[in-house]
């Protein structure tokens, strides 16, 4: 199971999208506080970090301890989820899709995606759309 955790003095919005990336791929969302790097890979073999700097949104993805994925995220919206829940996140950038498949359940969906997002549904009825960086 993937651990998905914030930087350490996160704003509510990283909270936010923390928790609900947690739930859409399956995984345990944990609150840092104090917790080191050394402290989140003994809790699990994949981790996913999200952070804010300036501007943009980080989402980073690590295996046994190596850094996977680095994904910079310009923005993100959330709308209400119309019908059932689809889990896992669905990309329409091949190389995230690449560097995340063994890691998540993640969907390569470039047909029917605009360039460069990231699509899950999180809880209450929460779509997220991200605008990633190219």
């Amino acid at each position: 199971m993937t651990v998905v955790t914030t930087s350490r003095k996160p704003v509510p919005e990283v909270r936010s999208l923390s928790r609900d990336l947690a739930f859409s791929v399956g995984g345990e969302y944990v609150t840092r506080g104090k917790a080191g790097m050394g402290d989140l890979f003994s809790l699990d073999e994949s981790v996913m970090i999200v952070s804010k700097s300036g501007p943009f949104f980080l989402i980073q993805a690590f295996s046994s301890g190596e850094p996977v994925a680095e994904i910079p995220v310009k923005s993100f919206t959330v709308e209400e989820r119309p019908g059932a829940i689809a889990r896992g996140l669905f990309v329409s950038d091949r190389s995230i899709y690449e560097a995340l498949k063994d890691q998540i359940d993640v969907v390569f969906a470039g047909e029917s995606l605009r360039e460069h997002r990231i699509v899950f549904d999180g809880t209450q009825r929460k779509r997220y759309t991200l605008k990633v960086v190219p």
